[in-house]
């Protein structure tokens, strides 16, 4: 067992933190902050809002403006070349959702613009079975983003695209399904990054703007809170999410077909993309308050973090069968050992340096 797990068990590693806290009992229990923690707080959520958050949707939007133009010129003329470009275009475009996938507040809840982006899991196949009902009505009208905003939101993004590009769909190759459906993408990363920066919504100035007049966040904690949020998620979905369910009991249980985008040869660049947004939240200004609070805490999440990429990028791809092959499928459960124990230390070690409530689950929205 490597030596950050270890350290779980060494509860001293939260000892000194210069945050005055509630001594009511039980959990739930609110750290109580100065003013000094506070204006702490918001630098470092200014600093992730701009460093990191920011940049990732305009690189979403990028690319989702690239895999439009790319099936416009693939539609436009279609060969084997275009075609190559285009599914070039959806791994940068899949790369794009995969740098704020973690991000589950504020634009991207909004219009279900998550959803439509990216309906997975799929457990009983609603993307093929609602793409096909369109697809053998033969309308072209039906896959305008007029339209498919209509539709499932199965239909809508990524998911149903990779169908058509790498699955059984990818046979008869509708081009009006493939152009209404990134136009309908690069509309919904176009509309995201917007929102973020620009009126009516200006989602940044209301995170960077807390305060009694302010009907969202009241406080930089409450700021924190989702930002702190949004980096046990970017772990949690390699720890539980993305492995658990495919990996099975055993080799021979294995289900690689319930991996994110196993069509397009995707899942092991997934979970190392969302590992990499979550050093990336981390390291744009989180890291340096924590080091500031908690020298040794701040340490060990460096570590973990580095050392959770590095068992990733470890695995001998691709994903899909190192699952079912025992001489390899060691390295995929070292993953989610370490993935748990990366999430274990920001919930119950992290949290109470940010001066995030105790008792913090986040799927329970605390």
């Amino acid at each position: 067992m490597r030596d950050w797990l270890k350290a779980l068990s060494l509860v001293g590693l939260i000892a000194g933190v210069p945050l005055a806290h509630a001594q009511e009992e039980g959990e739930g229990e609110v750290p109580v902050l100065t003013d000094a923690d506070q204006a702490a707080l918001a630098v470092m959520n200014a600093a992730i809002i701009n460093g990191h958050i920011l940049p990732a949707y305009r690189a979403f939007a990028a690319g989702g403006a690239a895999l439009a133009a790319a099936a416009k010129a693939y539609c436009t003329a279609p060969d084997a070349a275009g075609l190559t470009k285009l599914r070039a275009a959806f791994g940068d475009a899949s790369d794009g959702w995969q740098g704020v996938q973690h991000l589950r507040f504020g634009p991207s809840e909004l219009f279900m613009r998550s959803s439509r982006l990216f309906f997975w899991p799929d457990p009983r196949d609603s993307v093929g079975r609602q793409l096909n009902d369109l697809l053998v009505k033969n309308d072209a009208a039906a896959f305008t983003p007029a339209n498919l905003a209509k539709q499932s939101v199965s239909v809508q993004g990524l998911p149903a695209l990779e169908r058509l590009l790498f699955g059984d769909e990818a046979a008869t190759l509708q081009c009006a399904a493939i152009q209404g459906i990134a136009d309908n993408i690069a509309g919904l990363t176009a509309d995201l990054a917007t929102d973020w920066t620009a009126a009516p919504i200006d989602y940044a100035r209301i995170l960077l703007a807390p305060g009694p007049d302010n009907e969202r966040y009241r406080s930089p904690s409450e700021v924190t809170m989702e930002l702190f949020k949004s980096l046990h998620l970017a772990v949690e979905v390699v720890a539980d999410r993305k492995l658990t369910k495919a990996l099975g009991e055993n080799a021979a249980a294995a289900r690689p077909r319930l991996l994110e985008q196993w069509r397009s040869g995707r899942p092991l660049r997934n979970l190392e993309l969302d590992l990499a947004a979550a050093k990336a939240l981390w390291g744009s200004g989180m890291s340096a308050v924590v080091k500031q609070r908690n020298a040794p805490l701040a340490a060990l999440v460096d570590k973990a973090l580095a050392q959770t990429i590095a068992s990733a990028g470890a695995i001998t791809p691709p994903l899909e069968t190192a699952l079912a092959d025992p001489a390899r499928r060691a390295a995929v459960e070292t993953v989610v050992n370490e993935a748990v124990a990366l999430k274990s230390i920001i919930a119950q070690q992290l949290a109470p340096v940010l001066g995030i409530p105790l008792g913090f689950n986040a799927l329970d929205g605390d």
